[in-house]
């Protein structure tokens, strides 16, 4: 069958079985869908239940005629209140949406006055009962012809005549248009959940410490559990954190689709990465052509093309945890809970920035780091902007460690003083050096100074130092500083 013949059947198929109104569109532009960055996590993993997670805007071409006029191919999930049907000599005068779907408990609640034929299954066999429902709660209450009232506490099946007006098959716009007798092109605007994305990074790794070289593609993760079919739209992804609120539409049917992965994607050429430009206070990432997104489909589509190399740095970081803050008082206590193994983490960094070959506004999202393709870690990453530096947690070192020990605090509340001392411990289990950048946090008072370690410390803040200490195969390393805090008499303490 050639093409044509095959459009001219799918066509008087669509007629004969009753297409949505709005279903043949002579519009030729195609449908646009803006999908927001957040809510990715919520939708990739949930098994059932509606998904209210996400935001997207749809831009649909659509054909209406004069009167009355519907639509219900929608998202299950649906915000009403941002419908806006627009089109020159399009006039609504009125709008509705319909959204109480003919589900069990639905169609008994809509019948109440409507005659019904209930179904038992008894010992004795299947027995039919007849009448008008008169209430719906644990179990149906029937009236029959002879005027008695007959409870079921249980039932097998139920039937009825008609379905009742209230009620549709499917969530339903409805308008009144006047189009001046005439069938016109229009666009039907709407936002809705169950749509979102995320930006996933591969960053391959050669080389360690300053020596690091990095090449780096980015794809982008679309999840789509709306309720419905997105076919050859055109696709925008909108990164950024506006604030957005979308009331939730309950819907009787939970059932959804599990996640279908859609993962092949072949190698990315320049014609196929998105165009990126601001959008408002975040960015916005055009896909070229069109794209289809399957409801509960999980697309996998080209974003970010490899740039290499980017020059990087691997650090292993060991830094005492905790927040920075400045204390009200001195705190003159000798445990303050900062002594023991402190973790050893490696980090990757670098910079976004065109020196480095990158310098592109990069969305927030998740990057698994491989070096000769052997599985570093994986981080997260905020929206990044152009020029921004990235540090990025991998994970723990395994050969190297640290150790934070108080060796000595004296407290001399005569001259508003006390001098501690801090011993640090590195060990390396590697077969060669490492080089450690170590943290530690001043937090007992504001005004303090080092007497002892300036020579391997230096200031990075308020109340931080850091030090870079190399570490030798096999061995291990001791730093010592001695810091004095002084107060005035008239200062409060604990």
């Amino acid at each position: 069958m050639n093409p044509r013949h095959a459009r001219l059947l799918a066509t008087a198929l669509a007629f004969a079985l009753g297409a949505p109104t709005a279903a043949l569109s002579a519009a030729a532009t195609p449908q646009r869908l803006a999908i927001h960055s957040g809510g990715f996590e919520a939708l990739g993993q949930s098994r059932s239940g509606t998904a209210q997670a996400g935001h997207a805007f749809v831009q649909r071409p659509v054909r209406v005629s004069h009167g009355e006029w519907s639509i219900d191919d929608l998202p299950l999930v649906i915000d009403p209140s941002t419908v806006q049907l627009q089109g020159e000599g399009v006039l609504v005068q009125s709008q509705r949406y319909d959204f109480s779907t003919a589900d069990h408990a639905q169609l008994l609640q809509n019948a109440i006055g409507q005659t019904i034929s209930v179904e038992q299954n008894l010992m004795s066999g299947l027995r039919e009962h007849t009448g008008v429902l008169v209430a719906v709660g644990n179990g149906l209450s029937l009236r029959e012809a002879d005027g008695r009232l007959r409870v079921l506490s249980t039932y097998s099946s139920f039937s009825l005549a008609r379905m009742p007006e209230s009620l549709v098959l499917r969530p339903t716009l409805r308008f009144r248009l006047d189009t001046g007798g005439i069938e016109r092109d229009a666009r039907l605007d709407y936002a809705t959940a169950g749509l979102a994305w995320r930006a996933e990074y591969r960053a391959s790794l050669q080389g360690g410490g300053n020596d690091c070289r990095m090449s780096l593609t980015g794809h982008a993760m679309v999840v789509n559990r709306s309720g419905i079919d997105f076919n050859a739209v055109a696709l925008d992804l909108i990164a950024g954190d506006a604030n957005r609120r979308i009331e939730q539409m309950t819907r009787s049917d939970s059932r959804l689709p599990v996640l279908a992965e859609a993962m092949a994607v072949g190698r990315m050429s320049a014609e196929a990465m998105p165009a990126v430009v601001a959008s408002g206070e975040g960015h916005r990432y055009t896909l070229p052509g069109t794209h289809d997104l399957p409801n509960g489909s999980l697309q996998r589509l080209p974003l970010i093309a490899a740039v290499r190399p980017i020059p990087c740095e691997r650090r292993l970081v060991a830094e005492r945890p905790g927040p920075d803050w400045m204390p009200d008082t001195p705190m003159l206590h000798r445990e303050i809970g900062a002594d023991g193994e402190v973790p050893v983490r490696s980090r990757l960094v670098f910079r976004n920035d065109p020196r480095a070959g990158l310098g592109m506004p990069l969305p927030a999202g998740r990057l698994r780091a491989f070096d000769a393709g052997e599985f570093l870690g994986e981080a997260e990453l905020g929206h990044t902007a152009a020029g921004r530096e990235l540090d990025l947690d991998l994970g723990g070192a395994f050969d190297v460690s640290a150790e934070r020990r108080t060796l000595d605090f004296q407290l001399d509340p005569a001259r508003s003083t006390m001098l501690e001392t801090v011993e640090w411990t590195l060990r390396n289990g590697k077969n060669k050096d490492a080089l450690v950048h170590l943290g530690d946090r001043l937090p007992r008072w504001t005004d303090w100074q080092l007497v002892e370690g300036a020579e391997h410390f230096e200031k990075r803040g308020a109340q931080r130092i850091e030090a870079r200490v190399r570490v030798p195969a096999g061995g291990e390393t001791v730093l010592r500083y001695s810091v004095r805090y002084r107060w005035t008499a008239a200062t409060p303490n604990d």
